[in-house]
């Protein structure tokens, strides 16, 4: 089984993470409410159009909670640029202090979880290739609010313990590990 990892998330990658949310949703919220037929800028905020960016929202969040390789390694250093970032722009903006709100308790990806995710990265690759410059732009911002958020105490990190049980439980059943 993968150690859990030892990155800490600190209010400022938090409030990063959240921003990066919040600029999608509310581009969601207003691009779809014209009504009318798809591809004028209306049908009805579709959440269909959200799938890009949730989908890798939920691979960052899953890169986090690997704490080695690869994956693991691009994730926690996207997280130390994104706590250095936040914790300055907080303390620049605001004056206030950014302390740590990593959640306790967390989880890691079992070896099946491990499975599922490899899989989950070569699917998100193969639609990547065939995606535009939008759908690159929704891909590389969730999965860098995935990675933000992934660790943090709050509503979302309880999300991403969700994300993590649900890949662990189907990584262990089709991969056999159990």
């Amino acid at each position: 089984m993968n150690p859990v990892t030892t990155a800490t998330v600190s209010l400022g990658a938090v409030t990063i993470g959240l921003g990066i949310a919040a600029w999608h949703i509310a581009r969601w919220w207003k691009g779809g409410g014209k009504g009318g037929p798809p591809g004028t800028g209306g049908g009805g905020r579709d959440p269909k159009a959200l799938i890009p960016f949730l989908s890798s929202v939920a691979l960052g969040t899953l890169s986090i909670t690997a704490a080695g390789g690869l994956l693991g390694t691009a994730a926690m250093m996207l997280l130390d640029a994104g706590n250095t970032l936040g914790n300055w722009s907080l303390t620049a903006v605001t004056g206030t202090a950014t302390p740590g709100v990593t959640r306790s308790g967390q989880k890691s990806l079992t070896p099946g979880g491990s499975a599922a995710l490899v899989i989950y990265v070569v699917v998100i690759a193969a639609i990547w290739k065939s995606g535009g410059k939008v759908f690159h732009g929704k891909v590389t911002s969730g999965v860098t609010c995935g990675v933000m958020l992934g660790l943090s105490a709050g509503f979302s990190g309880i999300a991403a313990a969700a994300v993590v049980s649900i890949f662990n439980a189907l990584g262990d059943k089709v991969t056999g590990v159990m």
